[in-house]
């Protein structure tokens, strides 16, 4: 199938855009070559060749959620430049 550009210029002003007479050319030829993709995928036999509903087949790897004792406030704040109670206190990057 071939895009020519009078096409291209009307789908252009369909959707309200601006487009000069070199790039309708360009984008002719580009549609062009993509409708002749599209043409050549529509010719291959797929009978019998199950829709795939998603293509990665791999599983979920991550390891499984395991719960434990976190370390206690005081440990985690010891080494701490700046505290406040149970806080950590870094610098105001964002004024008011």
């Amino acid at each position: 199938m071939i895009m020519d550009k009078d096409t291209v210029g009307r789908m252009a002003d369909i959707a309200h855009m601006h487009i000069s007479e070199e790039e309708k050319n360009r984008i002719s030829t580009e549609l062009s070559f993509l409708l002749e993709c599209f043409d050549k995928l529509n010719q291959v036999d797929t009978e019998g060749v199950m829709p795939t509903i998603h293509p990665i087949t791999d599983r979920n790897i991550l390891r499984e959620d395991v719960v434990w004792e976190s370390l206690p406030i005081e440990e985690v704040l010891k080494n701490s430049p700046d505290k406040d109670n149970r806080f950590f206190r870094v610098p105001r990057i964002i004024e008011e």
